[in-house]
């Protein structure tokens, strides 16, 4: 599906709107609509999962306006485009509004792209990438190809020439790079260190200037049936997408991060619109960090002139744009910028707190350097201080919901399958537990053996998982947790250890089982997971968008008869999306499921929320999970 911020999909929409008096939503809100079983869920999700928009980017300043701390990152290069290392505090003068100000904090940051260790350089996944990115010592990189801005032919032809050699060669080992386009989702940018990658991604890029068929996905298709102006279209999704692109940088990493647009123009935008929106993206770039270069691949054919929207954007956030016969040179200019800067950090003496745009001029003592700094930055109102204060307040995920997301954070794509432990009450009350392993998809171990310990050395469960699953009583308490799978010839191929903790169904008003999570791929295994009241769990978390999710769990205790039970599905922060629908199960009034199509919510990760609620008692469950296309 496609995604941008909340924002940058409310601006589409609304621009559109203006283009095409009348018109009827895309084709992928339709599609979406499509979605039956979930339509509401879906829509929900899809709000509530995208990453946080700009505006709420644009209220973590780098530069820091609070306490009137303002920090300006200064790139210094000598005349031969080498980064000068040796200037010292007093070398250089700050001015705010032509004012002069005292530096008091200084700082040389240096990077060449060498490897810090080795065992970090190949990125594993997401996570791995976003981990990579908040270390200062990591450079992060994103090439923008606004494939609805470039020529067919030879601009493309060029630029393609241009961006291979220079994702080929002017990085160093541990520099992440991500290449994007207007119709890219956020969570698509794929941030990587491999060069044969990038170049081959580079190989696969299109100029689609005047080209409209065939369409390259349903919201295309939607455009071209329904909006009357799809140039001034395009150029709207463009710019909805750099500043999600820019916003998305700045929510990854505080420190430097790099922008490359490489395009002809941004598009047939009315003036007042394409000059406020180039206001806004600079204000958004220089809030998050973000130095803007920009590259016409048409070179010099075009009489010398460039897009005056793409000089100020790269003029205006401390970067550099490029229009020459010989870009792949240039282009590494962007690289040289990135691998030593200062920061300068001051107290402002006019102390703004005004809402406006305060300028920055950054000036060297030494002749002979050139100097790229941001143009200046707003200062927040003091209602924009507050509401941000409140935003990050609101935005803080709750201990448990960090503690549940930690097993999807913990996936491994090499993993040989997964083990599941669960407790439900048994006969007398005595707890249940239930240990369940899947195979991972293409694995098959010989066997799985699992050995269950109490704190006090009692072991309650030692042998081979058949069938998927097995069994045991248990007191109480916590159980050590000991897996090993086997090979073919009986050797450890894996082991791993964990601590599951025994609830106590016998006490309290309230208590919940650990709820199981079936998995339904097709309409057979729907019905026969039906029928099965003791089917056994999915020990997996991952679900495929043709997927059925299945929930079951029990209620226990004096209150249980008349609790109120809910089932919630919430975003990875913690944020309630939708209250599914609940369906009690077989004969027992405690018994409960839910069913999900995968089908009806956006890629990402989430958790399912069970509460049973009777007066003050109360008791939930989190049980995490993933989407994946």
């Amino acid at each position: 599906m496609l995604r941008w911020s909340e924002r940058a999909t409310r601006m589409i929409h609304a621009r559109a709107a203006g283009s095409a008096a009348g018109a009827k939503p895309s084709g992928h809100t339709r599609m979406l609509a499509a979605c039956a079983a979930g339509a509401l869920t879906c829509a929900v999700v899809l709000a509530q999962q995208q990453p946080p928009p700009p505006d709420s980017q644009e209220q973590r300043p780098t530069f820091r306006v609070g306490a009137n701390l303002v920090r300006v990152d200064v790139s210094v290069i000598d005349r031969h485009g080498e980064p000068v290392t040796t200037l010292q505090q007093n070398d250089f003068d700050v001015f705010e509004d032509g004012a002069p100000q005292t530096i008091q904090t200084f700082k040389l940051i240096e990077s060449d792209g060498d490897a810090p260790d080795d065992f970090s350089l190949p990125i594993r996944s997401q996570e791995h990438a976003r981990a990579e990115a908040a270390r200062d010592e990591i450079r992060v990189f994103v090439i923008f190809w606004d494939e609805y801005h470039i020529g067919q032919m030879v601009p493309a032809i060029e630029g393609r020439r241009a961006l291979a050699d220079f994702v080929h060669n002017a990085f160093g080992p541990a520099d992440l790079v991500a290449i994007m386009d207007p119709l890219t989702p956020l969570d698509a940018i794929r941030f990587t260190r491999d060069r044969l990658e990038l170049t081959e991604t580079v190989r696969k890029l299109t100029g689609r200037l005047g080209i409209y068929m065939p369409p390259r996905s349903p919201l295309e298709e939607g455009q071209m049936m329904r909006v009357r102006n799809i140039e001034q279209l395009r150029a709207q999704v463009t710019t909805s997408a750099i500043d999600a692109a820019i916003a998305h940088l700045g929510a990854i990493r505080e420190g430097r991060k790099s922008l490359l647009i490489v395009s002809q123009d941004i598009g047939a935008l009315p003036r007042d619109e394409r000059y406020r929106w180039m206001s806004d993206a600079v204000r958004l770039a220089n809030t998050n960090n973000t130095a803007i270069y920009t590259m016409d691949p048409r070179g010099l054919t075009v009489g010398g002139r460039m897009s005056d929207v793409l000089q100020a954007l790269a003029s205006d956030t401390g970067g550099r744009w490029f229009m020459n016969n010989a870009p792949a040179r240039e282009l590494r200019r962007m690289v040289k910028d990135a691998r030593a800067f200062y920061l300068l950090g001051y107290a402002s003496t006019l102390n703004p707190a005004d809402g406006r745009f305060h300028r920055i001029k950054v000036q060297v003592k030494r002749p002979g350097v050139e100097t790229h700094a941001r143009s200046g930055y707003f200062a927040p109102a003091p209602t924009q201080i507050v509401n941000a204060r409140t935003q990050a307040a609101a935005a803080v995920v709750p201990p448990d919901v960090t503690r549940a997301l930690t097993a999807l954070a913990t996936i491994r794509p090499d993993s040989l399958g997964d083990l599941w432990v669960g407790a439900t009450r048994g006969a007398e009350g005595r707890p249940r537990v239930t240990v369940a392993w899947t195979a991972a998809d293409g694995q098959n171990a010989a066997a799985v053996r699992v050995r269950a310990t109490a704190a006090d050395g009692t072991v309650y469960f030692d042998g081979d998982v058949p069938r998927e699953s097995a069994s045991f009583s248990a007191a109480p308490g916590a159980l050590t947790i000991q897996r090993t799978v086997l090979d073919s010839t009986g050797a450890a191929a894996d082991r791993q250890s964990s601590t599951f903790q025994v609830p106590d169904f016998a006490s309290g008003a309230l208590t919940i089982s650990s709820p199981v999570l079936l998995r339904a791929r097709n309409a057979l295994e729907r019905r026969s997971l039906a029928a099965a009241d003791d089917a056994p769990p999915y020990a997996g978390q991952v679900f495929a968008r043709g997927d059925r999710l299945m929930l079951r769990f029990s209620v226990f205790g004096a209150a249980a008869s008349s609790a109120i039970v809910t089932v919630n599905l919430l975003s990875r922060k913690g944020v309630a999306l939708a209250a599914l629908p609940l369906a009690r199960r077989g004969a027992r009034e405690g018994d409960y499921e839910v069913q999900l199509p995968v089908a009806s919510i956006a890629q990402g990760d989430y958790m399912l929320a069970v509460e049973a609620t009777h007066g003050d008692a109360r008791t939930k469950a989190l049980v995490p999970f993933r989407a994946v296309p």
